[in-house]
């Protein structure tokens, strides 16, 4: 009987030892933009990486489109545990998070996205905690920042003057552009980026505030046959890696070091996508039907002029409309990020051939610095 015990032992063991281990960790992360677009790609490359090195941490599944939650659900959906990571725009939530606002309002500072990227995730991960205190409130973990790559125009019909302006449906991604486009004659109108095609198409808007890659990642180019490469500045308002707070309060500290190892060379990647999308609809523009366009002179000072003195306006609305007292010290303290960030960033490129600098770079200056026991607080 103890021998017969004993091979059943045996056997039992080697049957679980050639079982493969069961993932400990469903992980769901959720984009509300195409396959295709540069932060899918980015969260697609980030799950792969870790699950090659931690085959029996994570399984992750990936829903893009807004096949599981569109752009204003995410956050509910985040802080409701409907998904565990997420892309989040976070001008779509200026009410609720007013400190996001500030970093949303300084998108004409922006003209390198890995630069922004860079300066960004430093400033909301390391330099705000009025930041890290509204995204708690909200319902999210903030472990990184975002920037896309600096936008132009996007037209149905040619826009190439300040006259050109007038009368003028533009869809941007609020702030700072709503108020340029108003001061010009247009009109702002606020959708999803995941509608700029529709709105597009149906004559809604004529224009939109986007970067060169979006004619591929958003399908714009079916609809859009103009580009005027009027410096717009980068959208840095929100976070490609924001997770569940129930996710992230539910991981052991080895689990947050596997999960967190990665980020770096995702956020790398999803930087260097945006960039060479940019590059490759530039390459394709001729066969793509796209006329390229410069702005005048007069266009592009009056861009220059906006964007100086918005600075001061922006800190009033600030003080007076969303009660951040502190706004001229953080405005100085994220415009020193970016300096910083310029130094570092520039003597890298061509980032895109070889990105594993710059993933170190946000190693060194943000993820090493951060404890990940006790991170956000």
């Amino acid at each position: 009987m103890r021998l017969t015990r004993t091979l059943a032992l045996m056997a039992a063991t080697a049957v679980l030892a050639a079982t493969p281990a069961l993932a400990e960790k469903r992980v769901t992360m959720t984009t509300w933009t195409s396959p295709n677009h540069a932060t899918s790609r980015g969260h697609a490359a980030f799950a792969e990486a870790v699950e090659a090195e931690f085959p029996d941490a994570f399984d992750f599944k990936l829903f893009t489109g807004g096949a599981l939650l569109g752009p204003k659900p995410t956050l509910s959906g985040l802080r409701d545990g409907v998904a565990d990571v997420g892309l989040l725009a976070l001008t779509y939530f200026a009410s609720e998070m007013p400190y996001a606002q500030l970093v949303a309002d300084l998108a004409l500072l922006g003209d390198d996205n890995y630069v922004m990227a860079g300066a960004t995730s430093e400033f909301v991960m390391l330099n705000c905690q009025p930041c890290k205190d509204e995204f708690a409130k909200n319902g999210m973990v903030a472990l990184s920042g975002i920037s896309t790559a600096p936008y132009v125009l996007l037209t149905t019909v040619p826009i190439v003057d300040i006259a050109d302006m007038k009368g003028v449906k533009i869809r941007t991604g609020g702030s700072v552009w709503d108020r340029w486009a108003t001061r010009l004659g247009a009109q702002p109108v606020n959708v999803p980026s995941s509608e700029m095609y529709d709105t597009m198409s149906h004559g809604v808007v004529t224009a939109a505030v986007q970067p060169i890659g979006a004619l591929k990642g958003h399908s714009l180019i079916e609809v859009a046959k103009h580009l005027t490469k009027l410096p717009l500045g980068t959208y840095h308002s929100g976070s490609i890696f924001a997770l569940s707070p129930k996710f992230w309060n539910s991981l052991s500290l080895d689990e947050r070091e596997k999960f967190a190892k990665h980020l770096p060379e995702a956020v790398a990647q999803a930087e260097v996508y945006y960039e060479t999308d940019d590059l490759e609809v530039l390459e394709e523009a001729a066969g793509l039907g796209l006329t390229v366009h410069e702005p005048t002179p007069e266009f592009l000072q009056d861009l220059v002029d906006f964007r100086v003195a918005d600075l001061n306006e922006i800190a009033r609305l600030s003080r007076e409309e969303r009660g951040i007292q502190d706004a001229d010290a953080l405005i100085a303290t994220y415009r020193a990020l970016i300096e910083k960030w310029q130094g570092l960033v520039e003597p890298l490129h061509p980032i895109r051939e070889n990105p594993q600098p710059y993933a170190d770079l946000l190693r060194q200056e943000i993820y090493s610095k951060i404890d990940l026991a006790t991170y956000p607080n």
